[in-house]
């Protein structure tokens, strides 16, 4: 007994010594050390925070300590990144910037003798958008959509099995109940109906919840259909949507003239029915490199695209884009700055305007009003107004 616990306690303490051993990632010609930048636009200043890493093979990018960074800025355009500062801070303050000008950010590291490649510039505007006021509170444990009059809130739980419809006038609140899990995906009208997705035999179906009666009824889908992407229109009458059967274009589907029809539009990375029902805003790679992404309308009464909104920086990345009511700005979510956050973009003066981090929750309010949860231990739902 007594060797026997002689042999446990070293070799206990050989695998202590064995796991304290254990080397955080160095960087190496075989895995050299790798930047990138995030900008942070807290308490009007912009900040940069430079993160390290190594690629570990199948275990993907690991976190790494570095002793120094090289900070590069441009004005306009990142073919002319300069270097403006050398520092062992891992977040610097840009100073100086003015607020009606783009800039780029790109961060080169050190640890030891190794250097890094310069990271991908990111763009930093310097003109954040302030809100309004807040409306209300949410938590983090759902996920918050307000109607386009401002009438009504909805919060589904993460699990999505609570769905609550609140009335923010009165207080009065519903909860929606269905013999399967349903998904929001849009508000019909002012908010007096609600669109969800109601996923059956691995095929996507839909639901209409109507406020009023506090009942749901089918959206219709044509028969053959299989949906993989959709967008279905404020109005309640139409889906455009890929197939999965049907491999190819974006087919549209209206339920009053049961129409099915098979359009030119190539297959998008997303797409969303403007307010009035009538195009489609369409989220797709700008070229076959795939370097940019880009925003354009598409109109299906001439099988055409119309516009192209927004053209992002090379490598750019954007999200869920919505057009207001009245046509003239838009709103999406992008890392471009390095890291999520909501922008707003306005179509006639081409001005780009960062407004909160971290957020899949915003949409249009009636005019030129729209809502964005701001992040936190208590999310607060913001009003902006620009």
């Amino acid at each position: 007994m007594k060797n026997t616990s002689t042999f446990f306690a070293v070799l206990f303490f050989s695998l202590i010594g064995i796991i304290g051993c254990k080397k955080a990632p160095e960087p190496s010609p075989e895995e050299p050390l790798l930047m990138s930048a995030v900008a942070s636009y807290d308490n009007e200043k912009v900040s940069i925070q430079s993160i390290g890493s190594v690629f570990m093979g199948t275990t993907g990018p690991q976190p790494v300590d570095f002793d120094k960074t090289e900070v590069w800025l441009a004005e306009g355009s990142p073919s002319n990144l300069k270097l403006i500062q050398t520092t062992e801070q891992k977040t610097i303050e840009l100073t100086g910037l003015q607020s009606d000008k783009q800039y780029f950010v790109a961060v080169k590291g050190s640890k030891g003798d190794y250097w890094s490649a310069l990271s991908t510039p990111i763009l930093v505007i310097p003109n954040q958008l302030k809100p309004v006021k807040q409306l209300l509170q949410t938590t983090n444990t759902v996920s918050f959509y307000l109607s386009p009059a401002g009438t009504y809130s909805l919060t589904q739980s993460q699990d999505s099995k609570d769905i609550t419809l609140t009335q923010l006038a009165t207080g009065k609140t519903q909860k929606l109940t269905y013999p399967s899990t349903i998904f929001f995906r849009n508000w019909i009208g002012n908010g007096g109906q609600i669109i969800f997705e109601a996923p059956t035999s691995q095929r996507r179906n839909y639901v209409i919840y109507d406020v009023t009666k506090g009942s749901f009824s089918e959206f219709t889908l044509p028969t053959a259909a299989n949906v993989w992407q959709a967008a279905l229109s404020p109005d309640g009458k139409k889906i455009a949507y890929t197939d999965y059967n049907r491999i190819g274009n974006v087919l549209i589907y209206d339920t009053d003239t049961k129409i099915d029809k098979r359009t030119t539009l190539e297959k998008p990375y997303d797409m969303v029915w403007t307010s009035d029902s009538r195009s489609l805003l369409v989220h797709r790679y700008a070229t076959s490199a795939q370097e940019a992404q880009e925003i354009v309308q598409y109109d299906p009464e001439k099988d055409a695209v119309t516009k192209t909104l927004f053209v992002t920086p090379a490598k750019g990345s954007i999200q869920w884009p919505m057009l207001s009511p009245s046509g003239n700005q838009l709103l999406f979510s992008s890392t471009l700055s390095g890291q999520p956050h909501v922008w707003l973009y306005d179509l006639t003066a081409q001005k780009l305007r960062p407004i909160t981090r971290g957020t899949s929750q915003f949409g249009w309010l009636s005019g030129s009003e729209f809502y964005a949860v701001e992040p936190g231990t208590t999310p607060q739902v913001m009003l902006y107004q620009e």
